[in-house]
């Protein structure tokens, strides 16, 4: 450094400063001492989907408190509770919310049924009570597609099933709106347009139900999950038309290869048009989604990268 000129020293130590300033700002959240925010769109709320979780950490209080904990200390703003089976009871719910609100977590729930599952009711109902006492999205979260993509094979929903499938969320939409809910159906198995005929997707079931129902986006399930897969183009003028009926996203990536990444990076359908179009129709929630792992090292070792790459690229 001695036989650096002064003015090279100075850009060195700014260039320094910078380096440190950034490495504070993603470190500090891992430490708690402050919210997740990404700097190009400070408007959204960063939080995860406890399915990430889900294999680990069964359904539990005790389970759902930890990752509360977990939340907080990292710095997220709020969870997406998932109760595949509606097996919390009321009473439970009630204990988690308050235990969440001290920790400052808002909380939106989610079962994980189909439209068209037989038991699709029967855990809605007990979902749907549950889901009021959240403070948060005050949504209640299900899958369009079910059992009924039991076959591999199948790729879309016939013309019985998209008036069953619309005819069911709408009932539903309406009830969750009766108690201050809105319902948000996923898309997943189902093609985003089917061929008008023979088979029907996303986009005939979202032009068909009422405006009560509203769509929660994954941006991988388009292209590593449906059975069908997605243009990034077409998802993205989808998404520009059906933006006024999305409530929140489940963040996950899809790679080249049409597989769900283990941790979040550059997606299919690029984050920057997706965040910045939420952010514009004021759409604030966003849940991370990752993979199952083999450990809660290793699960929580992938939020760590993905909130990196969040906050180092946005």
């Amino acid at each position: 450094m001695r036989n650096c000129s002064p003015i090279i020293t100075v850009v060195l130590l700014i260039f320094g400063l910078l380096a440190l300033s950034f490495t504070f700002q993603v470190d500090r959240a891992y430490a708690g001492q402050g919210k997740i925010v990404l700097k190009k769109y400070p408007d959204l709320k960063i939080g995860f989907t406890t399915t990430n979780f889900l294999n680990l950490l069964p359904v539990s209080v005790e389970n759902k408190k930890k990752l509360i904990d977990y939340a907080s200390e990292q710095g997220y703003v709020w969870i997406e509770l998932r109760d595949p089976n509606a097996d919390l009871s009321l009473a439970k719910c009630k204990e988690l919310a308050t235990y969440a609100k001290g920790k400052g977590i808002e909380v939106g729930y989610a079962i994980q049924k189909g439209l068209l599952d037989r038991d699709f009711w029967e855990t809605f109902s007990r979902g749907l009570a549950n889901a009021t006492v959240f403070e948060g999205p005050r949504t209640i979260r299900v899958l369009g597609t079910g059992a009924e993509f039991q076959d591999p094979k199948k790729k879309a929903w016939t013309l019985e099933e998209l008036y069953k499938a619309v005819k069911t969320a709408n009932m539903a939409a309406n009830k969750a709106k009766e108690l201050g809910l809105q319902l948000v159906v996923e898309n997943a198995f189902e093609p985003l347009k089917g061929d008008g005929i023979s088979g029907f997707g996303t986009t005939e079931f979202l032009a068909n139900v009422n405006s009560n129902v509203g769509w929660q986006l994954d941006t991988a399930n388009l292209f590593a999950v449906s059975r069908v897969y997605t243009d990034p183009g077409d998802a993205k003028r989808f998404l520009e038309k059906n933006i006024g009926k999305l409530f929140y996203i489940h963040l996950k990536t899809s790679t080249p290869e049409h597989k769900v990444s283990p941790v979040l990076a550059d997606n299919e359908l690029d984050f920057e048009i997706v965040f910045e179009m939420i952010q514009k129709n004021r759409i604030q929630w966003v849940a991370i989604e990752l993979p199952a792992a083999k450990t809660l090292e290793e699960i929580k070792g992938n939020h760590e990268k993905s909130i990196k790459y969040l906050i180092g690229k946005y």
